[in-house]
């Protein structure tokens, strides 16, 4: 205990050095926290489209994309499918979405969706991925059904030249022209419509961030769709009912529609949540080798330091195995102080810095299509126990692994080669 008590007290010894040693210790330990903050992060959202896409099913007219003005994929559903779809047992939200596709310049065209203003907000190509993060201006209010307003996603606001600061003050607005013609679309003789942008979203996918959203009633009005739904998203009480209730949507609407389950987030799983956790695996591993190094260098400056003072300790009867714990409770005490300066850091500044550090330093390495997601990212400064844990176990482990040289030097060293060396 004796020896314990000393190595305590020698952390103060030099206070100039406690305080140096401590923030070289406190930087590794902060880049920890944020690797483990961006992999949460990550595995959260991976964790909510898994949850989401195993209870939901898709419906599409059978044989189309449900596009109202896409060449040869204009077919839409019947309007009575939502009657039939919500009698069925164990389904408990039915969401019905109407689509036309809107020309451009690159990337050719755009989506523009209709929905209820409470439904979830869908992106093409990742039905599942749903609810995209508001970056600028509101979301939509039972109050926007039917009037002419529209939440874009950024991808299209940049191409028509919409910026965050022109929607926060309530100057953004789109014309929608559904005259205009591509290869893949055709002209609607309908007149134009100019909808004022209430919001500007950040969804993670490139071309998820390329739709333009609206409520369902002014989407009808605007291209002239009194009945019929492009696609309809079924969800399903519990995983165990999914089969049966797909099943009974096969006999009551299966002559005239598609029944999909969107697979997105299997495709985000296999690409950018691994991909991320590796690199942050990776970024962890590497400030821990930070953190070792600095901790190898300090302990062994210390034994040269105190060699005379360890030879004398030797020489009146301290054994090696209580100078070693002399040694290796200040390395823990040093590196725990680290960490609780970077705890403290990380409460503070985790939430506004992870983006960022997750732009620079990983985005590089994903998927192109996937770059976006640091715009959506939500990254949270709280530690879990189980994390806090982790942490723990791994500055002990640096301090063993980094002090070991110096308590190397320790047991070999003699009390008269420590005169000597004085």
């Amino acid at each position: 205990m004796g020896m314990i008590l000393l190595g305590l007290r020698n952390l103060i010894r030099s206070k100039v050095r406690l305080a140096v040693v401590v923030v070289l210790i406190a930087v590794p330990f902060f880049l920890l926290l944020i690797m483990q903050a961006i992999g949460d992060a990550i595995q959260g959202q991976t964790e909510v489209l898994k949850r989401d896409v195993n209870t939901l099913l898709q419906l599409r007219a059978r044989g189309s994309m449900g596009h109202i003005n896409m060449v040869g994929q204009d077919r839409i559903l019947p309007h009575d499918v939502l009657e039939k779809v919500s009698r069925i047992g164990h389904v408990v939200d039915v969401e019905p979405y109407l689509l036309a596709m809107a020309p451009i310049t690159e990337p050719n065209f755009v989506m523009h969706v209709g929905l209820e203003p409470n439904a979830v907000k869908r992106l093409e190509s990742h039905g599942e991925a749903g609810n995209p993060r508001i970056i600028a201006g509101r979301d939509f209010t039972p109050s926007d059904r039917g009037q002419d307003v529209a939440i874009i996603g950024q991808g299209y606001a940049k191409w028509a030249g919409i910026s965050p600061q022109n929607i926060e003050s309530g100057q953004a607005s789109l014309v929608v022209d559904p005259t205009r013609s591509h290869p893949v679309i055709f002209p609607m003789d309908r007149p134009k419509r100019t909808l004022n942008i209430i919001g500007m979203y950040a969804s993670g996918y490139v071309f998820g961030d390329l739709q333009l959203f609206m409520p369902l009633d002014t989407f009808r009005d605007i291209y002239a769709v009194n009945q019929g739904i492009s696609w309809v998203f079924v969800r399903v009480n519990s995983v165990d009912n999914v089969e049966s209730v797909t099943k009974r949507l096969q006999e009551v609407v299966g002559d005239v529609a598609d029944i999909l389950a969107p697979k997105g987030a299997a495709v985000f799983t296999a690409t950018t949540s691994r991909t991320v956790t590796r690199l942050t695996m990776v970024g962890g591993l590497l400030a821990l080798v930070l953190m070792i190094t600095v901790i190898f260098f300090v302990t062994l400056m210390q034994v040269r330091e105190r060699s005379k003072e360890i030879g004398t300790l030797k020489a009146i009867g301290a054994s090696d195995g209580g100078v070693t714990v002399e040694v290796l409770t200040e390395a823990i005490a040093l590196t725990f102080l680290g960490g609780l300066v970077a705890l403290i850091l990380f409460r503070i500044l985790g939430e506004t810095i992870t983006g960022p550090v997750f732009a620079f330093g990983i985005t590089p390495f994903l998927p192109s299509h996937y770059k976006p997601l640091v715009q959506s990212l939500s990254a949270s400064n709280q530690i879990s126990v189980s994390g806090l844990g982790l942490l723990i176990l791994g500055a002990v482990l640096a301090s063993a692994i980094g002090s070991a040289y110096g308590l190397w030097q320790v047991v070999k060293l003699s009390p008269l080669e420590a005169m000597k060396h004085e």
